[in-house]
């Protein structure tokens, strides 16, 4: 998460940089001097359009929308084949593992991609074989038989270290392959015998499931402010240029539409206040807007070397900062970010 904010803040903070060399011989501008969107004459028959598009009206939910309000975490089923207890003893200091992900055919236990405990049950005709199952992919496991459970069962070994360290199991049951596969984390051939007889015994009576993953769902989904539907006309995107959002960080959203010359976007999230400092957006060109939050500031960059320019507002309101910032050739950028962000501010 640390890594996602320094990633996030420098972004935006390349992205004013960018703004204090396109706009540097621009005298910062008087409060007085923006014209608010509602005076703002239409140019052109898109602009016309545009302007007439309705945005919604329905409330918004204000504590989830300043992060006061917590996510929500969907968790798993129980894996059909194996418990949490049993999955959790398969390796040593598995404290901090997390059932995520359960099926009739896999189940997973990790921490992260690099410490986990999984448990598969696959068809042997199309499982990958066990001889093919390397720790270390350069280093072929050496396989040792055991008296069970199923037929064929093997323990594997990795070398890598010149040290023969147990990390995975398995053997055949029905026409399955079964296998636990420890990543990460020490394991045994005790503590991988324990796991793969619990399997033995539960896999023939598991109940059928369907395939889950654990969620965490944040308490608001900034993609449903607005639809696709209603950022795509307002930006003037056509049926074919594939208007689509997707989750800009933990709290924002960015709709994209088009490529190349013709791409456009609108971004949306909030922020830690501080995170932008709005005295410097004055200094390279921007202005005050009024009615927004405790202060707002709106900064536009005109076209210029194919770049078809952008409109960035930052709201401080609270201990909170909402940015908003329409880019690419979504006609009057100035005028419709002005609009989405007072109607975001009017809902809640």
């Amino acid at each position: 998460m640390k890594n996602t904010r320094l990633i996030r803040r420098v972004a935006l903070g390349a992205a004013l940089a960018l703004t204090a060399c396109g706009g540097g011989d621009n005298p910062a501008a008087e409060p007085s001097s923006h014209t608010p969107a509602s005076e703002t004459p239409a140019n052109n028959p898109a602009s016309e359009q545009a302007s007439s598009v309705a945005l919604p009206t329905t409330p918004l939910n204000r504590d989830a929308l300043f992060g006061l309000t917590s996510e929500t975490v969907v968790e798993t089923a129980p894996c059909p084949f194996l418990s949490d207890a049993t999955a959790l003893a398969t390796a040593d200091r598995t404290g901090d593992l997390i059932r995520r992900e359960v099926s009739n055919q896999e189940c997973r236990w990790s921490k992260n991609a690099g410490f986990s405990v999984v448990a598969s049950a696959a068809p042997i005709a199309t499982a990958t074989p066990l001889k093919d199952r390397a720790y270390n992919l350069e280093t072929p496991p050496v396989i040792k038989d055991q008296p069970g459970p199923g037929d064929g069962a093997v323990i594997l070994y990795d070398t890598a270290w010149e040290t023969e360290r147990p990390y995975a199991m398995g053997f055949q049951q029905g026409d399955n392959l079964v296998t636990i596969f420890v990543t990460g984390l020490q394991t045994s051939a005790a503590q991988l015998t324990a796991a793969a007889e619990e399997i033995a015994a539960k896999l023939p009576v598991a109940p059928t499931i369907e395939a889950q993953r654990r969620e965490i769902l944040p308490a608001m989904n900034f993609c449903d402010i607005w639809s696709d539907e209603t950022i795509a006309a307002l930006s003037q995107s056509a049926q074919d240029s594939g208007m689509y959002s997707s989750a800009y960080g933990a709290t924002g959203c960015k709709w994209s539409a088009g490529y190349g010359a013709s791409a456009k976007s609108v971004t949306l999230a909030r922020y830690k206040q501080g995170d932008t400092n709005l005295a410097n957006m004055l200094k390279n060109g921007g202005a005050q807007l009024s009615g927004l939050g405790d202060q707002a500031v709106i900064l536009t960059r005109g076209p210029s070397d194919g770049y078809a320019g952008d409109t960035t507002i930052w709201v401080d309101t609270e201990d909170q900062q909402f940015n908003l910032t329409l880019s690419g050739t979504i006609p009057d950028h100035a005028e419709h970010s002005e609009k989405l962000m007072r109607n975001l501010f009017s809902r809640f």
